[in-house]
This record gives structure tokens, sequence and C-alpha cells, in this order.
């Protein structure tokens, strides 16, 4: 569960979004839509303990967001792909798993399947599409089951085909009662919830 309350983001001395109160349950989608520079980037960095000018509380599943700062239990994808473009399509998913379990394994081939990566797996990533860098780390937060997954400017990630594709591999962490909130400069179709910024609000729609 993500709690927000009383919250004020503020840059260069000025608020640009506030909300009174929000609050968000596991195994759910939510999609933030605003136009650019209304601080979309910065209230998922806030959420994710990466940007700490704001008034107000912050609660993932009823601990304080900045109880995560040395163990982080989100994810967060921005449009620039942080991927390790001389490792192969696997090395680049399975990087932050330690010890990979015989099911889990299973898991990533399966998600690799949906994404359309199957013939993909042992291909350096510097030679594979953006969209295909988009899978990658997808599929890579997926599967470390974090409480939240936070996605900035998801509408850039992929065309109408692999957008659909990427809802379906979101199954895995919802299923495990994670939290997908992904902002985007329009409504998101297939999303749970909907919070839109006017006016430098959030507000629920």
């Amino acid at each position: 569960m993500l709690n927000i309350n009383n919250y004020s983001l503020i840059c260069n001395k000025k608020v640009f979004i506030s909300i009174e109160q929000l609050q968000i349950v596991g195994g759910s989608k939510v999609n933030i839509f605003a136009n650019n520079d209304a601080g979309k980037s910065l209230f998922l960095r806030s959420i994710h303990g990466d940007y700490h000018k704001y008034k107000g509380e912050i609660k993932i599943k009823e601990k304080s967001a900045k109880f995560y700062l040395k163990r982080k239990k989100t994810i967060l994808l921005e449009s620039l792909p942080h991927i390790l473009p001389q490792e192969t399509v696997w090395k680049n998913i399975v990087l932050p798993l330690p010890n990979i379990s015989l099911r889990q394994k299973q898991k990533i081939t399966d998600l690799c399947n949906i994404a359309g990566l199957t013939d993909k797996i042992a291909v350096k990533t510097r030679n594979v599409s953006y969209s295909a860098l988009k899978f990658i780390e997808l599929i890579r937060a997926v599967v470390q089951l974090p409480y939240l997954i936070l996605l900035d400017d998801f509408d850039t990630f992929f065309d109408r085909g692999n957008y659909l594709k990427a809802l379906n591999i979101f199954d895995y962490v919802l299923d495990n009662g994670a939290i997908v909130l992904a902002t985007s400069r329009e409504k998101l179709n297939s999303f749970d919830e909907f919070y839109s910024i006017r006016s430098n609000k959030m507000e629920k729609v």
C-alpha cells in the first residue's frame, strides 16, 4: 500500500504538486497524467527516495519512504534505458539476482516470450531496439518483486502492440501485491485508477 498525506513537492522554491491524500492498495495499476513540466518525474523520484524537497508524508506499507533509502523496495524506470550494452539480454535481466532458482529462470523465460525477446536472449543489448531495452528493464524489475514499480513517461516506451505486452508482464508483480505507478502526458488505457495534475494539484479522476 502507498499512502501520501499533506504532500507538497517543491522545486526552485515553488510548489509543483500538492496532494491532500492519496491511497493506493497493492495489486493496482495507477496512471498519473499531466502536461510536461508538471513535476511528474520529481514526484516519482520523491517516492523512490531520490528527491527530498517535499513536505508531507509518504508511506510504503506503513513505513516512511525514507525507511527504504538503504534497501530499496521501489524500482524506477525512466525514459533513458539503464543497460550494460556489452552484455547480453539475459545477463542484463538477471544482473540483480545473485542466485537464480529454476522457478525464476522459467518465469524470466516466460516473460521474455511475452515480450518477443526469446530469439534475442544471447544478443548483446547494444544490438537491440529501444523497445527491447525497455522490455529488458521491465522484466528485470518485475522478477525482483518490489513493492512499487515507478514508470516515468510510460507512454513513450512502446507502440500499441508492445504496450499490450507490457500490461501482460505487469500481471506478475500485481498478482504478488505490488503497485505499478506510471506517469504519462495523456490518460492511458487499461489502468485501474487515474490521477491528473491540474493547477499544481493532483486529484483522482
